[in-house]
């Protein structure tokens, strides 16, 4: 088994990439598409906000059938999946068509976030927080590239390119995993079965319900939905928007090429806080290492909302390394307060919720910027949203059903407590 759990690595690592890639090359790309179809920004957002729906709400049912049949053979569903579709969208020659296909797009998007965070974190082990760093500088780098590969496409030959190009290689990327890894399915399903029987009556959600009592239970439950649904807005509304932002309040930037090749540089920058928010969350107390990061987000988000020229990049630039370098201190401290047999599922209603907050936001953008030709009152909506993450965070008990867990199998005397527990 241990050969299996090293060699995926690679795979769930441009996996990553590419999930944040295609979901994001319409980002730039909205820029051409506003003069190739006669739309107004808004009315272009509108083509991909069904996409970036289905990127959250089809995030559920991927986690259950990752539980219920196969990770791998999801991970293929992924990868040819979303490969097929963004092909589909570069060859797409009415605004109808290219809905369609940018809302394929987001439903194969949903596939992986629940599918390969936790695969990664079964890979990692004790080192789960550095991990998800590393794994999470390559969804980063994927936000990065979507800017890069799209300027650079654009300016080479058109932005149509800038799908039909990276969708050919995730084919070939899929069909490369299922010829190496595929056969593996059955192994790893029955090893995946054996931990849940093992597991059965000391991680179930019933027995976390008798443990904390039903009123904690929704408190926990409510919480990590309210610090979801926060950074998530947060999220969505910085990466959608951030190209158009650059250009509306950076006064030397114009068009999609200069505005991708910024966005690109300021990822590229900000996705090495992935690795040192990864090293902390193996350090320090997850609970307390998010409020102390996340609580920067707000004023970040009130001094973007005044800023201009290189005061406007300062503070993207911060508000990028803190969304990047919480995600990994996130996605270890979502995990130690859900059932370990249940972690895809639960992961699933994670990004569902999280991803999901782009009904919110994509509109919020649009509509914001058509009617006041400025992202002003979107700043503040975002920094409100950071508000009540933080505080939601503050609502989680010290501990989560995986440190109760632990303390179960392990005698008092036995030493400190795992690495980044609460």
């Amino acid at each position: 088994m241990s050969p299996f759990f090293r060699g995926p690595m690679p795979f769930l690592c441009i996996g990553h990439s590419f999930d944040h890639m295609f979901t994001l090359l319409f980002a730039v790309v909205v820029l051409e598409v506003e003069r190739e179809f006669g739309l107004t920004f808004g009315e272009s957002m509108q083509l991909a906000w069904l996409g970036y729906v289905l990127f959250g709400a089809g995030a559920p049912l991927a986690g259950w059938l990752a539980d219920r049949w196969s990770d791998i053979w999801m991970m293929v569903v992924f990868l040819v999946g979303i490969g097929l579709a963004t092909m589909g969208a570069g060859l797409a020659t009415t605004p109808t068509q290219l809905f369609i296909c940018l809302s394929l797009i987001g439903l194969f998007a949903s596939i992986y976030h629940p599918v390969g965070i936790p695969m990664v974190m079964r890979i990692a082990g004790a080192k789960s927080g550095r991990m998800l760093g590393l794994n999470g500088i390559f969804g980063s780098y994927g936000m990065a590239m979507a800017s890069g590969v799209a300027a650079l496409m654009i300016w080479l030959a058109g932005w149509r390119y800038a799908y039909i190009v990276p969708g050919a290689i995730s084919v070939a990327l899929g069909t490369w995993f299922a010829f190496r890894f595929g056969g593996l399915a059955s192994e790893t399903n029955a090893a995946r079965r054996l931990l849940s029987s093992g597991s059965k009556n000391k991680e179930g959600l019933g027995d976390m319900v008798r443990e904390f009592g039903l009123g904690r239970f929704i408190q926990i439950m409510g919480a990590l939905s309210l610090m979801t649904l926060g950074a998530g807005l947060v999220f969505q509304c910085m990466t959608i928007g951030l190209p158009k932002i650059l250009e509306a309040r950076v006064d030397w930037i114009e068009g999609a090429e200069n505005a991708g090749t910024v966005a690109a540089v300021i990822f590229f920058i900000g996705a090495l806080a992935q690795l040192a928010g990864g090293m902390l969350a193996d350090r320090f107390p997850l609970k307390w290492l998010f409020i102390a990061i996340y609580g920067l987000m707000t004023p970040a988000l009130i001094l973007a909302a005044f800023a201009h020229n290189a005061m406007m990049l300062f503070a993207i630039w911060l508000i990028v390394m803190i969304t990047v370098g919480n995600q990994p201190v996130s996605d270890f401290l979502f995990s130690r307060y859900v059932p370990k047999r249940w972690v895809n599922t639960a992961f699933g209603f994670r990004f569902g919720l999280s991803l999901g907050t782009s009904v919110i936001a994509v509109p919020l953008m649009g509509i914001v910027f058509d009617r006041t030709g400025d992202f002003f009152y979107a700043f503040v909506a975002m920094a409100c949203a950071a508000v009540i993450a933080v505080l939601a965070a503050l609502a989680l008990p010290n501990r989560g059903v995986q440190d109760l867990v632990a303390a179960l199998k392990t005698v008092p005397t036995a030493g400190p407590a795992p690495a980044g527990a609460d």
